[in-house]
């Protein structure tokens, strides 16, 4: 299964724990937000029960100083991109994020004047490389 979500990739910001508990920034739950309306908008079944391959390709706009790079070797770190979608689909795409088994994330810059973009690359693993 492919998706397009349609949103400049950004990593997920440290969790803030306070008295009361612990909460995500502002920016953090607006990005899941707009990341799970887009995916309910593109997939209609079931939640995904079984171990997934994820493969993430993060477009990031391209700014003006790196006009002939191709890897979008700056912040935010792939890992950070990787949890904020995996907490974002939970119960939309796959039941928990733990059954992603083999995932990727490679972050490339957009076309010039192409805002950014996320792509989702879902399969079920059937076999895993070892």
């Amino acid at each position: 299964m492919n998706f397009i979500i349609p949103i400049e990739p950004m990593g997920k910001q440290t969790v803030r724990v306070t008295r009361n508990g612990t909460f995500n920034g502002t920016k953090t739950r607006h990005a899941m937000r707009e990341i799970a309306e887009s995916i309910r908008g593109q997939y209609k079944g079931e939640p995904l029960d079984c171990p997934l391959c994820v493969v993430i390709t993060a477009w990031r706009t391209r700014p003006k100083t790196r006009a002939k790079d191709v890897w979008a070797d700056t912040k935010p770190d792939y890992d950070n991109i990787e949890k904020l979608l995996g907490d974002a689909l939970e119960g939309i795409l796959w039941v928990n994020d733990s059954r992603i088994v083999d995932g990727r994330c490679v972050k490339k810059y957009a076309p010039p004047g192409v805002p950014g973009w996320i792509e989702l690359d879902v399969s079920e693993c059937l076999e895993c490389a070892s």
